[in-house]
């Protein structure tokens, strides 16, 4: 128990069960263990278990004792998956993706979770730890203000995963609008390395959080009894926050292009500048280097060799030359 009276949320796995409990159906329910779990039979309290992916033993549990047809097996222990959400006799099989917020990670990154969901029983598992499941179980066992039947846990899920995917967005946003505001004063090499990381996390993010949309859109039409039309409401609800947040991404990407464009131009109107300016010079100094040259050559008949002054007169003419190139530049308006 913990010094408020709550119980204390298991912080260690056994077998690869990172915590299972079971409801009271007054928000609030207790931790329980494998010995509880195996004997577990539906009409009892509702029940969820959330597993580790990779262990050994959860395999075999959902293969031996879990009770599940096949194909949610399957479906459940895939290595890689995309977002989608289907219905297998009585049951739902939801494979949804939330942000990855754990330390050191990137949030794009997102991490799987996988479920079965039927009238009395939710199965989920994981291949990384997410929040979502815990902030679900604290509202259970530590708020007692949880969910109280099964499908709610799944509504309950589906809203955390959408509701953390916000902060994320809002702040691709706001590293968006820093950039722009950072136009006239960094370095465009620094600026376009940092806006490439952002269009990779726009493109990321949208890969998962778009075939999420589309698949909990779907449970409006295809879903199962025990779901009731409070619950699809709620869900209707997380897709639609979800579709704006797939607007708010390709808005970002548009943006992230829009900025890409000005900084390419901005580095063409610098690279353009330098090569105008190096363009007259050399205009400038190709009389004088011709002259230069001509007077350099060493043959018989040079004039002025034998005369003291000839060395200022050819630095005067080439002086007189080099103001007369100026004024003919200004004049055409080059300079």
């Amino acid at each position: 128990m913990s010094k408020t009276g709550s119980p204390q949320l298991p912080s260690k796995e056994i077998d690869g069960l990172a915590f299972a409990c079971l409801l009271d159906g007054s928000g609030s329910g207790k931790i329980i263990g494998w010995d509880a779990i195996n004997s577990w039979s539906p009409g009892e309290q509702p029940l969820w278990v959330h597993l580790d992916h990779a262990a050994p033993a959860v395999s075999e549990w959902l293969k031996e004792q879990a009770d599940i047809p096949e194909v949610a097996c399957r479906a459940l222990l895939e290595e890689e998956t995309r977002p989608r959400v289907f219905t297998v006799g009585s049951g739902l099989v939801a494979i949804l993706r939330g942000v990855n917020l754990n330390a050191g990670q990137d949030p794009e990154d997102m991490v799987a979770i996988r479920l079965w969901v039927d009238a009395n029983r939710v199965i989920s598992l994981r291949h990384q730890r997410l929040m979502t499941a815990r902030d679900v179980l604290a509202q259970i066992v530590e708020q007692k203000t949880g969910p109280t039947t099964a499908p709610d846990i799944f509504v309950r899920a589906v809203e955390r995963l959408t509701e953390r995917m916000n902060s994320v967005i809002v702040q691709l946003d706001e590293q968006l609008d820093g950039l722009d505001g950072r136009l006239e004063e960094d370095d465009s090499g620094n600026l376009r390395r940092e806006l490439t990381g952002l269009r990779q996390s726009c493109v990321a993010l949208r890969r998962y959080i778009g075939p999420q949309r589309e698949a909990l859109s779907r449970l409006q039409i295809e879903h199962p009894a025990w779901l009731n039309q409070h619950q699809r409401n709620h869900i209707r609800e997380s897709a639609d926050k979800l579709q704006r947040y797939v607007e708010d991404l390709d808005a970002a990407r548009d943006r992230a292009v829009v900025l890409r464009d000005e900084i390419a131009n901005r580095l063409s109107v610098q690279m353009n500048r330098t090569l105008y300016a190096l363009s007259i010079v050399a205009g400038v100094f190709l009389p004088l280097g011709f002259l230069t040259g001509l007077l350099g050559i060493n043959v018989g008949g040079m004039p002025g060799v034998e005369y003291d002054y000839a060395f200022w007169i050819a630095c005067l003419l080439m002086v007189l030359v080099f103001i007369g190139e100026v004024a003919l530049f200004r004049r055409l308006k080059w300079i």
